[in-house]
């Protein structure tokens, strides 16, 4: 006769295998029991809201991990703002997957990427609507030295994780600004400008009500009645043609005062050009006069010396007539010698 089955053996066989089933899946589902990761540290000053534990870790915009924890403090100055995010970077998916031969667990290989390339971190919105974030990683050549927040050991002097230097992704500086603009919306007195506007608007309509348009229309229509009736004057058309004959005469006198002008302007001309030439001979004529009756020139010293003979020859006259008229019978007689 066979032996009853024991239902608590049975019981705890499948519950056994139910537990090994579920640890299998996590293990092997997940698929990181046979790649190799890496554990680092980034710091972020700015605000983290939106970044959750399981957020991307990207490389150049690809997946490479994840975040595995997010803490308040870590192995950091007590004064720090700092808050200190430890994210978890599948090795191996760089290697053989994406094709990037850095091994970033070796720590030579490492600091090299940090120091010389600019390996930097920096948080990224996935999303406007919901605002979640995840880390990009990426090179920054412009990034300047090294900052590092994380304490060493006091005892080994080394770091507890490698530490990847982040970069403000300028978040927190858009949120604040975004804030600024909401408050400032939110003081706009809109209730207090939908009044005023509606009664400008009601204003306005009274005041066009007011406007008498027929009255308006009437008078314009009289207007224009009034200047078709004198537009169709015939006395004005007279004298529209009277004005017209008018102008021609001026324009026909004009053109007669300009062809005169055009002979005086000529006969004027001539004038000028014949004085030009008199005031130049005279002008030759006065520098040969100077030249004439400069001190040394012969000129000048005949007529100087014709000058003393003529003065001794009035003086010889003065004297016989002062002679004569002392002794008048000497014309007669001669000179008497005494």
């Amino acid at each position: 006769m066979s032996k009853k089955a024991n239902p608590a053996a049975i019981g705890m066989f499948v519950v056994g295998a139910v537990v090994l089933a579920v640890v299998s899946l996590v293990i092997f589902g997940s698929g990181t029991i046979f790649r190799k990761t890496e554990t680092f540290i980034l710091y972020f000053e700015d605000s983290i809201n939106g970044l959750e534990v399981g957020a991307p870790v990207k490389f150049k915009g690809v997946r490479i991990g994840q975040v595995t924890q997010i803490r308040i403090r870590f192995n950091q100055d007590d004064e720090s703002p700092h808050v200190p995010v430890f994210i978890q970077i599948d090795i191996d998916r760089l290697k053989n997957t994406l094709g990037v031969d850095v091994d970033l667990s070796d720590d030579k290989i490492f600091q090299e990427q940090v120091d010389i390339l600019g390996l930097r971190g920096q948080l990224q919105q996935a999303s406007f609507v919901t605002g979640m974030l995840f880390i990009e990683l990426d090179y920054d050549p412009n990034a300047g030295p090294a900052y590092y927040v994380q304490q060493r050991d006091p005892e080994s002097g080394e770091y507890e994780y490698k530490e990847i230097p982040t970069v403000s992704s300028g978040l927190t500086e858009v949120i604040k600004k975004v804030t600024t603009m909401v408050d400032k919306i939110s003081k706009i007195d809109f209730q207090g400008i939908g009044e005023k506007t509606n009664d400008i608007l009601t204003r306005l309509d009274d005041g066009v009500a007011q406007i008498q348009f027929k009255e308006i229309n009437d008078k314009a229509v009289a207007l224009l009645d009034n200047l078709d009736a004198i537009t169709s004057d015939p006395e004005l058309k007279s004298l529209s043609g009277n004005l017209n004959k008018t102008l021609a005469d001026g324009r026909q006198f004009i053109a007669m005062l300009d062809k005169d002008l055009d002979g005086v302007i000529a006969d004027l001309k001539l004038t000028l050009d014949g004085a030009r030439t008199t005031l130049t001979r005279i002008d030759s004529l006065t520098g040969n006069l100077n030249n004439m009756i400069e001190p040394e020139s012969p000129l000048r010293y005949q007529l100087e010396s014709s000058l003393f003979e003529m003065s001794e020859a009035m003086r010889s006259i003065r004297v016989l007539a002062d002679y004569l008229e002392r002794n008048p019978s000497a014309l007669l007689i001669g000179k008497q010698e005494n």
